[in-house]
């Protein structure tokens, strides 16, 4: 059977594909950006395209209304490639360029563990004796590893010369007239001699440069630091939305695929790995060479720890819910799969639990809130929401299933932090006037995270929505309405920015939002009272994460995501798991650190704790069932329109 043609538009991409391929897994292949958050089980309904030439196989998809399979709209996650095709992709399904936190280039607490201990690798340059014929009785490589236990003796107890190294010995030590450079990695308490060069004064700059990455592979994005490791300063970053996410945007949804396709878990290893080296490679534009790169840190969730190792993670959501890997060795990039010098030492920050991972290490070693007295809580947001409470005397960790909602799936108009979101939004009741602002200035295309908590928490204080997330009909306001039996309330009229439909936030978008936002509370009250604390009592709240970040304080405790406590304790710390990785990269007594944390930190597996579930319930209401635990929003709500 002949292969078919599948042509994008409005990019003009063609691509040849096998009968009986998905439609969207045609757009991968070509390399177009096709939303699709549910990984193509046909559950989010947010890869509509229109099949404008041509007859595609399967079925349109359940989520498409009679009017939008008329026009010739199918789900590219069900509809199959039977014939020759010619696919339009609509603007709201395209993914555009994702707004991803870069973290801050100045780093967190970087110097005072610099001084404290060795790089991942470094290059090192040295003076071997000169051998005086064969009665000295050494070899080259005791001469170099002679050379190399004099100039970093105190570092390491032994060194290894691996092969690859030994077999350029020979050349590189009489070409260097009996000077090298030796790049010497640390691998778990280990000096690994994993290449040599010639050295001496007429070495060219160039020459001497050495890198090391700080990888931060997130569910949703992945972000990549260069450092110079000779002056551990910081160079460039680059990001990408993780390739992952078109086989599902949840860590779930990505371990049911690697279950339910043979080659799966390589699809996921391989997105992964692609992703971070896309990113290595506009890096290296700054005309660096591979082989400059000579070290790499990464953090992540435990899911993506082991989807980057090619590890199955299916034991993950089977009981007893124990994840195959906690710690992993020190690895070779070229076992992982990077794109930088073969030899270079890999270190992945260790996990705590099944979702509680080294992304979670790495931002509390970050921020220092294991050394300092102060009583904190850190919640990492995103799809799933990770908490640890304590101090330098203890901590305490916890993970909650948050859902994509705050990445806007599962919200009809919502949508990721690009090119076109609404990320601020204001609504004035007297004037019956709404105020946003969109990512880019552009024209609106939907409205994400940070702009759906303003949404929230606007329309609550307004009292157009009411405690338990239901619609008022009654409200004088002329963007109310009932669409398909669903009451909503129009955000953006669509002829103001010239767009066929407007923009609404519905009940039933409502209901996702407290879902989502009571798993998080939920979280962070269950976790408080194991320990015997209260909310009032935390002295600082770290929040971290690309959705954190951008939130607005007020609005997120107004609807009940973060607890009530005075907002200057509040702080939103950015990409804290980036920075892990970059001091992990750095220092010894970094890494030494990390490996203690996850040591330090005790889980509370939330499933086996029945009063999780009541106090997630009792959160199913704006901002909760117990207005007393929030008593500036219960202040706002009495002196507002509506209480």
């Amino acid at each position: 059977m002949s292969n078919h043609i599948v042509v994008f538009q409005p990019d003009g991409v063609c691509v040849e594909v096998e009968p009986g391929k998905a439609i969207l897994e045609a757009a991968q292949a070509a390399g177009v950006a096709i939303d699709s958050a549910c990984g193509g089980q046909g559950a989010c309904g947010r890869c509509k395209v229109m099949v404008a030439l041509g007859r595609p196989g399967g079925q349109p998809g359940d989520l498409l209304s009679q009017e939008e399979v008329d026009q010739g709209m199918v789900l590219a996650c069900q509809a199959l490639v039977e014939d020759d095709l010619v696919v339009q992709v609509p603007l709201e399904s395209q993914r555009g360029e994702l707004r991803i936190l870069m973290g801050d280039p100045a780093g967190m607490g970087l110097p005072a563990l610099q001084e404290a201990g060795r790089p991942l690798a470094e290059r090192v340059s040295l003076q071997l004796q000169k051998p005086q014929g064969e009665a000295s009785g050494m070899s080259d490589e005791e001469l170099l590893l002679r050379a190399l236990a004099a100039s970093r003796g105190e570092s390491f107890a032994e060194f290894e010369l691996r092969l690859p190294a030994l077999r350029a010995l020979p050349l590189a030590a009489r070409e260097g007239n009996w000077e090298l450079d030796a790049l010497v990695g640390d691998f778990d308490g280990r000096g690994v001699i994993f290449g040599v060069a010639p050295g001496g004064a007429e070495r060219s700059r160039q020459e001497c440069r050495s890198y090391g990455l700080a990888v931060d592979v997130g569910t949703t994005t992945v972000v990549v630091h260069l450092i110079d490791l000779a002056t551990a300063g910081f160079l460039d970053a680059s990001a990408s939305l993780n390739d992952q996410v078109a086989y599902g945007e949840d860590v779930i949804s990505r371990i049911i695929y690697t279950q339910e396709h043979e080659a799966g878990l390589s699809e996921l290893r391989e997105a992964a790995r692609a992703t971070i080296n896309r990113c290595v490679r506009e890096l290296m534009e700054q005309q660096i060479e591979p082989e400059e790169i000579i070290a790499a840190a990464c953090v992540g969730n435990t899911v993506m720890t082991h989807l980057l190792l090619g590890i199955d993670p299916a034991a993950i959501r089977r009981e007893p819910y124990v994840p195959a890997l906690r710690w992993a060795p020190t690895l070779r990039a070229q076992e992982v799969g990077l794109e930088v010098h073969p030899g270079a030492p890999v270190y992945l920050a260790p996990c705590v639990s099944s979702y509680v991972g080294g992304d979670v290490t790495g931002g509390v070693l970050a921020t220092g809130m294991a050394e300092q007295p102060r009583l904190t809580l850190f919640i990492d947001m995103g799809t799933n929401g990770e908490l640890v409470v304590g101090n330098q005397e203890w901590l305490m960790c916890c993970s909650c299933s948050a859902g994509p909602a705050f990445e806007g799936s599962g919200v009809e108009y919502g949508m990721y932090a690009t090119v076109g979101a609404i990320e601020r939004l204001s609504y004035d009741p007297e004037t019956d006037r709404v105020e946003y602002l969109t990512i880019g200035d552009a024209k609106p295309r939907g409205i994400c995270g940070s702009g759906l908590v303003d949404a929230l928490a606007s329309l609550l204080r307004a009292g157009v929505v009411d405690r338990a997330g239901r619609i008022d009909l009654g409200f004088p306001s002329r963007r109310m309405r009932v669409r398909n039996e669903r009451p909503e309330f129009v955000l953006v009229w669509g002829e103001e920015v010239g767009r066929a439909d407007d923009i609404s936030l519905g009940e039933d978008d409502i209901q996702n939002l407290i879902r989502s936002k009571s798993a998080v509370y939920a979280g962070a009250e269950t976790l408080l009272e194991s320990v015997g604390l209260e909310a009032s009592q935390i002295e600082q709240i770290l929040v971290a994460g690309a959705f954190g970040n951008y939130l607005d304080a007020e609005s997120a405790v107004m609807i009940g995501l973060l607890p009530d406590v005075p907002l200057e304790r509040i702080r939103f710390v950015g990409n804290t798991a980036v920075a892990g990785a970059r001091l992990a990269l750095l220092s010894r007594e970094a890494r030494r650190g990390l490996e203690e944390l996850a040591g330090r930190m005790t889980n509370l597996e939330l499933s086996v704790v029945p009063r999780y579930m009541e106090r997630y319930v009792s959160g199913l209401f704006l901002p909760h069932t117990d207005l007393d635990l929030f008593p500036s929003v219960g202040q706002k709500l009495a002196g507002g329109h509506k209480a």
